[in-house]
């Protein structure tokens, strides 16, 4: 069970997390307190759509003097439901602009896709190995985000490198896809705090969700092989402090970092020993032998994870990709050297 953490203030940083009613737990809202002389008061991602997170929200605000009208501007860091869910009613409640990166509009505009993209995503993972029955329970959870999504028009769109002007804490854009195509964090020079987002959490590994392709054998982002250019981009950075979405707050990202690529060659490496055990293999049954237990009760998160890591050993050279009698089925070319994959980089 996850330890609930409560509103906390960081000079001028304020915490306040809300429900979700996800498995990931809580997550974290942060609020840019604003100077003496200034009434500008700035919100880091929002919480879901639901009474329960506005009521957080109301709350955690209370402590600090404020109420939901007092907020000037929504920062998102990107487009999961948890994330950016009630800027709407926010924006509603104080007249707020809603600002993300450009990537976001189409999660936050549209939220269910139409038939012939559901038609389309069934024949995708068809060929991964995996039955119509499956894909139901994959994407179960658009029942309930349906019931909570309401869209969102961004008020301004942020690109990589954009600078967000604060009374005395001007905040530096970088975009990190990875963990999703919108994914940026808010740099702060000066203190050298930094808001990670789901890209850099203390307590669990972001997971890098499946890119679907618009044809069932169109080209797909390769979300993990892309989720470790951007956290390289962050090595250098010299931060004081991480806050991000979800867990508490940390200092030493690279740490964290070097962690996450020693669970990723660990796994690169028994995915590698499977194949060569048993392969050539589709997708799907790389998933049921990596994870045994819990393949079918967490079939996006380890679809997303299998595929990820089939396609760094595919981008590295270790692995190959053919299709037979419809399914996509991987084979070992050799097994990587430890350090290959992850050379170390010194700062």
């Amino acid at each position: 069970m996850k330890e609930a953490l409560g509103v906390k203030q960081f000079g001028r940083i304020a915490r306040i997390p809300s429900p979700t009613g996800f498995d990931v737990g809580d997550v974290n809202s942060y609020l840019i307190l604003p100077e003496a002389d200034s009434s500008e008061l700035v919100l880091i991602d929002t919480g879901v759509g639901r009474d329960d997170a506005w009521q957080a929200l109301g709350a955690g605000l209370a402590q600090f003097g404020y109420g939901v009208e007092d907020i000037t501007l929504i920062l998102l860091t990107h487009a999961h439901t948890d994330h950016f869910g009630q800027a709407p009613r926010i924006r509603r409640a104080s007249g707020c602009e809603i600002w993300g990166h450009e990537a976001i509009h189409a999660s936050v505009s549209d939220y269910l896709p139409p038939p012939p993209r559901i038609e389309m995503e069934k024949q995708f993972f068809r060929r991964l190995g995996f039955t119509e029955a499956m894909y139901d329970k994959i994407f179960e959870y658009r029942d309930y985000v349906g019931d909570i999504f309401e869209p969102c028009e961004l008020d301004r769109t942020l690109v990589d490198g954009d600078v967000i002007k604060i009374n005395g804490f001007d905040l530096h854009t970088t975009h990190t896809p990875g963990h999703c195509a919108e994914e940026v964090v808010f740099w702060q020079p000066e203190t050298r705090q930094m808001f990670s987002g789901d890209h850099l959490l203390p307590d669990i590994t972001p997971v890098c969700l499946l890119d679907i392709p618009d044809q069932p054998r169109g080209e797909r982002v390769h979300a993990l092989t892309q989720y470790y250019q951007s956290a390289d981009r962050l090595l250098p950075y010299e931060v004081h402090c991480v806050y991000p979405s979800h867990g508490d707050v940390f200092s030493d990202h690279r740490e964290l970092i070097a962690g996450y690529k020693l669970a990723t060659e660990r796994r690169l490496l028994k995915i590698c020993r499977i194949l060569q055990e048993h392969g050539p293999l589709t997708p799907l049954e790389v998933g049921q032998r990596l994870f045994p237990r819990v393949w079918h009760d967490q079939l996006y998160a380890v679809c997303s994870e299998v595929m990820g890591h089939l396609d760094m050993l595919i981008d590295e050279g270790f692995v190959s990709a053919e299709e037979d009698l419809g399914l996509l089925r991987y084979a070992l070319l050799s097994v990587p050297e430890p350090g290959v994959i992850f050379p170390v980089v010194s700062h």
